[in-house]
């Protein structure tokens, strides 16, 4: 952290993120603040946590305080920093102006700086991630029986969750989206009380929380025999998906993988119906860097993962969505999902 402290300017940096801390530190508690100076870092936690910091932190001090804040306050008064540097998407107006009237110092806003060491996934971070992936992928297979005319969505939700955390899964990353028929329409369309009927789509979009680090993945199946329209919708998006994939490798932009998705999708007439980005990064949250989407220019870096997503929506009749979770290697893409992604007949 020395070279990335010292080129912004400030003696430190004050962490609230709980997943950035846990990045950082290894603590995995709900509640402490991390003031991480140029050679080593100071974890602040009430008594509820001190143990567990104890147990789960390496090479950082755990100071315990009932009063966080204040006693951040103190540590930065003692080492006579003139500048912290804060994230402002993280870091309340409470707790700012709290801070600011107990020190008197310099403020320097640090937007998405630790997301930033977060993007590129170390060998550790992959295979957790492997993990995660293939724990929801079977859950799902190990459901798809269970599809049919007649059950509720909210049922197929149920019936999932549990068998992901059956797997082995610390929980879901998001309450898990299941849309059929019409609700298809809906790229978060949570679960409801409404019937699967025999002859519409359904979308399922879900994942699994493993050792702290999330996977995502969204599969479309259809009850029944599809229609020409269904056949056709499903076979551009089943286009878009497969030309984004087979198009990632290091050095490309983020943008230019969501334009490769999203022109075989407008090619078929298609594109006012893809209402969002290609992809995006997964880690220890569901939704982080890097954005695979218009304007992002980010180029893909070896252990880079993220989502390739492409969908279309089509209001009043349903839609498609097929999402793989992708970690960017050397020459080219791993693909962590393990559902094949062909249009499946239940």
């Amino acid at each position: 952290m020395r070279p990335y402290l010292e080129g912004a300017g400030v003696g430190v940096m004050l962490v609230t993120c709980p997943k950035n801390i846990r990045y950082m530190t290894g603590f995995t508690g709900s509640e402490s603040l991390l003031l991480l100076e140029k050679t080593k870092s100071t974890l602040v936690v009430d008594s509820r946590y001190t143990d567990q910091a104890l147990k789960e932190c390496v090479e950082v001090k755990i100071v315990e305080s009932n009063d966080k804040i204040r006693e951040v306050s103190k540590i930065a008064k003692k080492l006579g920093v003139k500048r912290i540097g804060f994230d402002p998407q993280q870091l309340t107006v409470f707790q700012y102006r709290k801070l600011r009237n107990s020190i008197d110092t310099g403020w320097k806003s640090m937007p998405s700086g630790i997301e930033k060491f977060r993007q590129t996934k170390d060998s550790g971070e992959l295979e957790t991630l492997r993990k995660s992936a293939r724990i929801s992928s079977r859950a799902f297979l190990d459901i798809l029986g269970e599809i049919k005319a007649g059950i509720e969505e909210v049922e197929v939700s149920l019936l999932l969750e549990f068998q992901i955390k059956k797997g082995g899964a610390e929980a879901t990353p998001f309450p898990l989206i299941v849309a059929s028929g019409k609700r298809g329409a809906l790229p978060h369309g949570l679960a409801s009380r409404k019937k699967i009927k025999k002859g519409e789509f359904i979308t399922v979009d879900f994942g699994a929380v493993y050792k702290g680090y999330c996977s995502d993945e969204t599969c479309t199946a259809i009850v029944g025999k599809p229609t020409k329209r269904q056949e056709r919708v499903y076979r551009v998006v089943k286009e878009a998906h497969d030309r984004a994939i087979s198009g990632i490798r290091p050095g490309i932009k983020a943008k230019e993988i969501d334009s490769t998705a999203r022109g075989a999708i407008e090619k078929a007439g298609l594109g006012k119906f893809f209402k969002h980005g290609t992809g995006h990064g997964v880690g220890l949250a569901v939704h982080e860097e890097p954005r695979i989407a218009p304007r992002q220019g980010v180029s893909l870096e070896e252990g880079m993962v993220f989502t390739v997503e492409p969908g279309v929506y089509i209001p009043g009749w349903g839609g498609v969505r097929i999402e793989d979770m992708v970690a960017v290697t050397r020459d080219g893409c791993e693909v962590m999902s393990e559902v094949p992604k062909g249009l499946m007949l239940l």
